[in-house]
């Protein structure tokens, strides 16, 4: 060990001067819309689970990465189920659940940009986007204004936003059912609340207003927590699988990997680990010896005793020991009474081995005959061996 404090040394200060390089180096923010509930990036949710608790009091809000047919069975009568993603396409499955529980009186709050699939088409619903419509072509930096249409509302007050953000508005949808709860500046709705069965669904097409950035921003947050007042007070279940997928750790690090500084700890722990045992990997004892290990000289014997009986001519004790080898074969492979040699015997080998009969009653016939023989030729023992390998053979 007197060794190891050198590669210990020059492991810690590279370690001291990564942390001090983080640690001054200018805070880099991560500008990829996740819409997750504990991402505090500029399009992260962390603000809207922030101000949940205030909108539903003493209320349940649980968070999951699972599908609406997988979370049915664990939703309370009045649930509400919220799900903030880029694009809705939730399948025949999902659709059919989302709208089963709602039918049943609990209520359900989507906000996408676009509508897609089984869902849309069930709803007879869809959107548009005018931010690149003909003869209108916006500045990424233009303002936007989102105003409510309720009258229960205030509908003077104006929520700005960045326009290339909220350009999605809803351009067909049933009306006999709909009321439209906001617009955007050119009159479109933006937010709208089906009602169906016992309960509500409310869409909104402009995610982007529930992301950190817009609900820090001025009094934007009062635009989201009127929006999500439409809800009615209940337990929450908000699912993050439609635009995150299932992001959940089954790992028993789960709560090291999740949390970016216990993350890059572990990591380099791991790393500092990785090195000291390559510095290492010196060998520290004598060379162990190669060991030949005893050859295999079955086949050689084998080879022997069969070039002794084959130069003895004793060409019928060979074949015997050939036949009673081939008939131990027999038993053991095909469970076959060998002690007579018949008709049924040659039917029945023949049905067992896949060998026709024709074949099967030749090698039979031909060991029946060497066993009546007192002497055998060279000629008649190749013959046997070669019927006897080929009717082996798969």
């Amino acid at each position: 060990m007197r060794k190891d404090w050198k590669y210990i040394l020059y492991i810690s200060l590279a370690f001291g001067l990564y942390a001090v390089v983080i640690l001054l180096s200018p805070k880099q923010y991560d500008w990829t819309i996740t819409f997750g509930h504990g991402d505090k990036n500029p399009y992260g949710a962390y603000a809207l689970s922030q101000l949940l608790p205030t909108v539903f009091p003493d209320q349940r809000i649980s968070h999951s990465y699972k599908t609406l047919y997988e979370i049915k069975d664990s939703l309370a009568a009045k649930q509400n189920i919220i799900i903030i993603s880029g694009n809705f396409s939730a399948g025949k499955e999902d659709t059919n659940a989302l709208l089963k529980h709602i039918e049943q009186g609990g209520s359900a709050f989507i906000s996408a940009q676009h509508f897609w699939g089984h869902f849309s088409d069930t709803l007879n619903l869809t959107t548009h986007d005018y931010f690149f419509k003909v003869g209108q072509v916006y500045g990424n930096r233009d303002s936007a204004a989102l105003k409510f249409a309720n009258a229960k509302l205030d509908t003077l007050s104006a929520y700005y936003f960045r326009r290339d953000n909220i350009h999605n508005y809803f351009d067909n949808f049933d009306s006999t059912r709909t009321t439209v709860i906001a617009k955007n500046d050119y009159q479109n709705p933006v937010t709208i609340r089906m009602k169906i069965g016992k309960g509500d669904l409310i869409l909104n097409s402009t995610p982007l207003v529930f992301s950190n950035i817009y609900l820090l921003s001025s009094s934007n947050h009062e635009f989201v927590s009127k929006t999500l007042s439409y809800l009615p007070n209940e337990e929450v279940a908000w699912t993050e699988f439609y635009h995150l997928g299932r992001r959940e750790l089954s790992t028993p690090l789960r709560f090291i990997l999740t949390n970016e500084s216990l993350r890059w700890a572990y990591y380099l722990t791991i790393a500092s680990v990785l090195l000291f045992m390559i510095f290492e990997m010196k060998r520290r004892q004598r060379i162990i010896p190669i060991i030949t290990p005893l050859a295999n000289t079955t086949l050689e014997f084998v080879s022997t005793i069969g070039n002794l009986y084959y130069q003895r001519g004793d060409h019928k004790n060979m074949a015997e020991k050939k036949i009673l080898f081939f008939m131990d074969r027999l038993r053991s492979t095909y469970w076959l009474n060998t002690t007579q040699i018949d008709e049924a015997f040659v039917k029945t080998l023949a049905r067992k081995s896949g060998k026709s009969e024709e074949e099967t009653r030749s090698l039979v016939n031909m060991i029946s005959d060497i066993r009546l023989k007192e002497s055998l030729s060279a000629q008649e023992l190749v013959e046997l061996n070669g019927k006897i390998e080929k009717f082996t053979s798969r």
